[in-house]
């Protein structure tokens, strides 16, 4: 059996293309993504152990849970606060990327009708009242989806992945979302029940 997102047809019991659907949902121009917070680092196994260890689950992890509950209770406040949270503590560099990739994001696809925190958080955006960090913006779409919180960080994983490893393959990205989400169950991720 497939399922469609309405652009490709992906088959339903296979965990790599379920992944591959949640990443074209909250990301829908995820192959022209660029390095956003992780770069690789060649003297850690695996390579992306630093930032899983120093961004992703201390700050990311967090904040996308955060936000994505914000966005199911509709709490605009909690939004903008995790939002924040991230930017206090990412490097400059790493803040620019992540805010300017959250920022193409939100603006370049319109809001389903029923969605108006989405409408009202990309008008924050865009007057800079709030960052619009990549990971927080696709919580907001995730939340608009149904998607499931630890699905969600997978896809954002993958799209950090992707971003920051251009050139590898997608078996190389999916062992990333793999070790960064082994602690959080990560087999269980792909039990979707979205759109």
């Amino acid at each position: 059996m497939n399922r469609t997102n309405g652009f490709s047809k992906f088959p339903a019991d296979d965990p790599p293309s379920e992944l591959l659907r949640v990443v074209v949902l909250c990301h829908p121009s995820w192959v022209r993504l660029s390095r956003t917070t992780f770069s690789p680092d060649v003297t850690s196994s695996p390579i992306w152990l630093r930032w899983k260890e120093d961004i992703f689950h201390p700050v990311i992890l967090p904040a996308m849970e955060g936000a994505q509950l914000a966005c199911a209770t509709g709490d605009g406040q909690a939004l903008c606060g995790w939002d924040k949270a991230i930017d206090v503590v990412l490097a400059p560099k790493e803040r620019e990327a992540s805010r300017l990739a959250g920022a193409a994001l939100i603006d370049g696809y319109p809001a389903p009708k029923s969605e108006r925190l989405w409408t009202r958080y990309r008008s924050l955006v865009q007057s800079g009242e709030v960052p619009g960090h990549l990971a927080v913006i696709c919580a907001l779409r995730a939340a608009a989806f149904h998607l499931p919180v630890l699905t969600t960080a997978g896809a954002y994983v993958f799209l950090e992945a992707k971003g920051g490893l251009p050139r590898s393959k997608v078996a190389l990205w999916m062992n990333m979302v793999g070790d960064c989400l082994a602690a959080r169950q990560a087999s269980d991720m792909f039990n979707l029940r979205a759109a």
